[in-house]
């Protein structure tokens, strides 16, 4: 039996009677098996009136640059206006809402907190809560497996659009689920309906699902990358490369000023047996050091999933750390008060410990305080089969 995903079963399932008014909150990743989008297969079934398009980070076609500002704009097709959450407005105001009877929430995610797009779905969850519209949710799989939950637990004082759901950094849900665990944490009294994937349990590689990878952003160009990203992103957070911009983001890290050979050397003996760790060189054509050749590390698993992937990024940016001493900072960003990496790991203290020359596993088992208690209760919003 073929997996399905839920904008399947949204299409399959009786609706009420009548034509129901619907907005949804989406990107170049709500497509069925066949490519159609969501706004296509909306536009084309007489039970529902397609009235706005709301988009996250990078926009509808999943292609703008990581940070930048995204403007409305107009399907060009469906002459349907494309609302921006990655603007001047990142939550929906109310009399976007008001001529609604239904808010659906249709994005491919990778499971990891600082993939903007948990923030959006909070943000739109609130906003059709406050505005009483019913919201759905078309679910997708866990990209990481859906089983192992890692790193640490967002500090309340690093609350950002990084850091804007108090889960662990892989917190081992679907959107679907997690949508149903934020209802009850925050009291929401809207219904919440969850349309859940057919014939699918976790953990199950991607790969193994028979449907197309649809690229959720510009540097998530395959599973390879959003593997390691849970732990290689901490780098955004440095002033080196963290790969985007070749054709291994997340996995290429680097700066002209690095000795590869001997970050390699030192990270190796550090690393799971089935992660691979090669010195490099590269040359970014965009984001940091774009144009400019850079020294340093490419990683690779023998695994589809990976385990231990915030450990893998804790462990790189500790051995580059003891090779290249004093040579590593940690840069901040503006409007935020403490440097951008702990936003990124929602606590001070990985780079604390970094500083220190602790030892990685002593720095996330003392970072990771709370995780247990979220791995338990989560499974309460299982909606499929673990194991």
């Amino acid at each position: 039996m073929k997996f399905e995903p839920g904008i399947e079963s949204f299409f399959a399932a009786n609706h009420p009677r009548g034509r129901s008014r619907v907005a949804v909150v989406t990107n170049f990743t709500g497509r069925d098996r066949h490519g159609v989008h969501l706004v296509r297969r909306l536009a084309e079934d007489s039970r529902f009136e397609l009235k706005r398009i709301f988009t996250p980070e990078h926009g509808f076609d999943s292609d703008a640059p990581d940070g930048e500002h995204v403007a409305d704009s107009s399907h060009s097709e469906l002459k349907v206006e494309i609302v921006s959450l990655y603007g001047t407005m990142k939550k929906p105001a109310p009399e976007y809402l008001r001529d609604l009877d239904m808010l659906i929430y249709d994005i491919q995610d990778v499971g990891v907190r600082f993939y903007t797009y948990i923030s959006t779905l909070r943000n739109v969850m609130e906003s059709a809560d406050e505005a009483g519209v019913n919201f759905a949710v078309l679910d997708r799989p866990d990209v990481l497996g859906g089983v192992i939950v890692e790193g640490p637990m967002l500090e309340p004082q690093l609350k950002s659009f990084v850091g804007h759901l108090p889960v662990a950094l892989r917190y081992g849900l679907t959107p679907g689920e997690l949508a149903l665990w934020w209802k009850k944490e925050a009291g929401l009294q809207i219904e919440v309906k969850v349309y859940e994937c057919q014939h699918y349990r976790c953990p199950t590689a991607f790969s193994g699902l028979g449907f197309p990878w649809f690229k959720p952003s510009p540097s998530m160009p395959d599973t390879a990358t959003a593997a390691f990203y849970p732990g290689t992103c901490l780098f955004e957070g440095t002033e080196l490369a963290e790969g985007r911009g070749t054709s291994d983001p997340f996995r290429n890290l680097g700066a002209p000023w690095v000795d590869g050979q001997a970050w390699a050397n030192c990270l190796k003996p550090l690393l799971p047996e089935n992660i691979l760790v090669k010195a490099t060189s590269f040359t970014p054509e965009f984001g940091k050091c774009a144009g400019e050749q850079c020294n340093g590390i490419n990683l690779n698993s023998l695994t589809s999933n990976i385990d231990n992937a915030v450990y893998v990024g804790v462990a790189a940016l500790y051995a580059l750390m003891q090779t290249h001493p004093g040579q590593v900072s940690f840069a901040g960003r503006p409007g935020l008060s403490e440097p951008f990496i702990d936003y990124l790991a929602g606590t001070s203290l990985i780079r604390k410990g970094l500083l220190v020359g602790e030892k990685p596993s002593d720095i996330l088992t003392n970072a990771c305080g709370g995780t247990d208690l979220f791995r338990e209760k989560r499974k309460e919003f299982f909606l499929y089969p673990r194991g």
